[in-house]
């Protein structure tokens, strides 16, 4: 069953952003798998916990869950799920640099620091669909500007023919340690960053990076039925990873344009439906425009104007695959311009006929309002 970011841990929903990083800090040590190894049960609630920190330290992730649940996060065109950052980079962010060494050799990971495979950047890209687009589904071909590896030196960021040799800071290991008192504490190696390899001459490519700029093209399948506030997850099209680490994910943040006829509310639409008073007065079947075409509406002799009808199953698809929302039209009469001579000549006729009728009206109305005085 879907787990409750807030319960995971174990937060109220109108809790600050100090309070979810201080729960989120206590848990995460607790729950850490080199504190307890061999303990699948602590790491899937380490991976759990992390999950639920991410959303809710994020404000614009905290507002689409506590709008649309973990639904907000699932349709994403290139595979299923949200993009969530690697649990132990994020832990380490968090824990930030001097502290999150020194939990690192508490719990004994210290030789997967910096110097080891890291998971690539995550990017986002803003995208505006016209109302159609996005009601029915398209493709777009957008360009992203990213890193790639190195055409040169194919990422090792040594200049082709050079190799890299071991830091002379650390010995290789990657890291340094510093005696205080009783104390030995060991921190991320400066000099080489935690790779325990240096560079010696650098690629005139990179500079040293292992990685180059472009601009890619990518085509986004847009499924049928997003709205503004979606976003889309194209796995593997982020940054390039680190040392053998996986790429990070492109999301794709949706926007659509309104539209001048129909008003979206959810996978409902409402349109108003322009009548003459005519067709109110005898009834008539009325062609509705809708977004998979128009349908017949019956209207019965004697109906008000501002009436709403509803067409079951006539608004937008869900996501979720499960039906279709509704749409609903409201009949409105529209004033009739430029009226012939006999077409006055009978509307007043018309009226006069119903002079009485609302004299008697306007009197009971006037009337309550002076009882409302009194």
């Amino acid at each position: 069953m879907t787990k409750d970011y807030y319960e995971l841990l174990g937060v109220s929903r109108d809790a600050s952003n100090e309070e979810i990083k201080k729960a989120y800090r206590k848990l995460a040590v607790k729950y850490h798998p080199d504190k307890n190894p061999g303990d699948k049960e602590a790491e899937d609630k380490f991976k759990e916990i992390s999950h639920a920190y991410e959303v809710l330290s994020d404000p614009e992730k905290r507002a689409q869950y506590d709008r649309f649940g973990e639904d907000a996060f699932q349709y994403g065109a290139g595979a299923g799920g949200f993009g969530f950052h690697d649990p132990f980079d994020l832990f380490r962010e968090v824990f930030g640099g001097g502290l999150g060494d020194i939990f690192e050799n508490m719990f004994g990971f210290g030789a997967s620091g910096r110097g080891g495979p890291r998971r690539g950047r995550d990017l986002e890209y803003s995208l505006k669909l016209d109302f159609f687009e996005a009601v029915k589904g398209t493709t777009k071909q957008i360009k992203v500007r990213k890193h790639q590896t190195c055409s040169v030196c194919e990422g090792s960021g040594a200049k082709p023919g050079t190799g890299k040799t071991t830091c002379p800071g650390c010995g290789g290991t990657g890291q340094v340690s510093q005696t205080s008192g009783f104390f030995s504490v060991s921190r991320t190696c400066s000099r080489c960053g935690g790779a325990g390899k240096i560079i010696n001459e650098p690629c005139k490519k990179c500079g040293g990076t292992g990685r180059e700029e472009t601009v890619k093209k990518i085509s986004v399948d847009v499924p049928a039925g997003v709205d503004t506030g979606n976003r889309l997850r194209l796995s593997g099209e982020g940054e390039p990873g680190f040392s053998g680490g996986p790429p990070g994910d492109l999301y794709v943040s949706i926007t659509v344009r309104e539209h001048d006829l129909f008003n979206r509310r959810g996978h409902d639409i409402y349109y108003t439906l322009p009548v003459s008073f005519g067709q109110l007065v005898f009834g008539d079947e009325i062609e509705v425009p809708g977004i998979e075409g128009s349908t017949s509406l019956s209207v019965s002799p004697g109906t008000q104007s501002g009436q709403v009808f509803n067409l079951r199953g006539k608004g937008i698809k869900r996501l979720d695959g499960r039906g279709k929302g509704d749409q609903y039209v409201k009949v409105q009469v529209e004033t009739p311009k430029n009226l012939s001579s006999e077409q006055k000549k009978l509307l007043r006729e018309f009226e006069a006929s119903q002079g009485k009728k609302q004299a008697a009206g306007s009197k009971k109305f006037i009337d309550k309002v002076k009882g409302f005085f009194d």
